[in-house]
């Protein structure tokens, strides 16, 4: 019997151990990974120092190639600002709000390129609360709460699992209160994440980024045009295919613009 205990006791060690390795080995890897984006984010950060914004602009969007990054949206569209290319910063700053919004110096940036394109098309105002939420549930918060999610049901799974190994009621009953904790925790950033999700796949806007696009009352050349929206303006995207989109305007407008004027933050 005691034998049995003690074999229990190195099992319970042993997945503790276990569980150790594997939090530190995520952790050492993601570590690595963060070092080489951080030397490629200093690199275009210098050459933007120095005045060369095509460089420096080919920096940060290698960056975002293959990452979700704020600061590198909001220097991307900054370089881009310093070029006179106004949509295209309106683009990336509105890209860099959707990960954190309310940034004061992004929406100061913001309102600054605004200030340089034709329309002026105001958005209605949102509710305080809202904003709190919208900017919990980003969609630049997707992959934090989704590993954060992984990582406390593995937390979670491996103190149940250390519950059953163990003999000692007071460990057992200890870790079941954790182990339950941490699942519960876990399921929370669940929500978060499917919540930041749902924003990708439902909430779609555009900027428009040629010089004047005609806006159709139906898709092609048939269609009577209602209006022209220029440079930097920015729509939500209702419906869209390859060659024509459906667009509506904070004021309720709606129509029909081609695809390749616009582009989906």
């Amino acid at each position: 019997m005691d034998q049995t205990m003690m074999n229990r006791e190195h099992m319970l060690h042993r997945t503790l151990g276990l569980i150790g390795i594997f939090v530190m080995t995520i952790s050492a890897s993601l570590g690595q990974t963060e070092a080489i984006y951080q030397a490629q984010f200093d690199s275009a950060n210098a050459a933007y120092a120095r005045g060369e914004f095509s460089l420096a602009q080919s920096g940060y969007e290698s960056l975002l190639e293959d990452r979700v990054h704020f600061a590198s949206e909001f220097n991307l569209g900054n370089a881009f600002f310093k070029q006179q290319k106004f949509g295209l910063a309106i683009l990336h700053y509105e890209r860099a709000r959707q990960l954190t919004p309310n940034n004061e110096d992004l929406e100061t940036n913001l309102t600054l390129a605004n200030s340089q394109i034709s329309d002026r098309i105001e958005a209605l105002p949102t509710a305080g609360i809202s904003n709190v939420w919208q900017g919990i549930v980003a969609p630049g918060r997707h992959l934090l709460w989704h590993r954060l999610m992984v990582l406390f049901w593995t937390l979670g799974f491996g103190a149940l699992a250390a519950r059953l190994l163990s003999q000692n009621f007071g460990n057992r009953r200890i870790l079941g209160t954790l182990g339950t904790s941490l699942l519960a925790v876990g399921i929370a950033f669940m929500s978060l994440s499917w919540s930041a999700l749902n924003r990708i796949s439902n909430n779609k806007s555009a900027i428009v980024l040629a010089n004047e696009s005609p806006v159709r009352s139906q898709p092609g050349d048939a269609g009577m045009t209602l209006f022209m929206i220029h440079e930097g303006t920015k729509v939500a995207v209702i419906q869209q295919d390859s060659r024509y989109t459906k667009i509506k305007l904070p004021n309720g407008n709606v129509g029909w613009i081609a695809s390749n004027d616009m582009e989906t933050i």
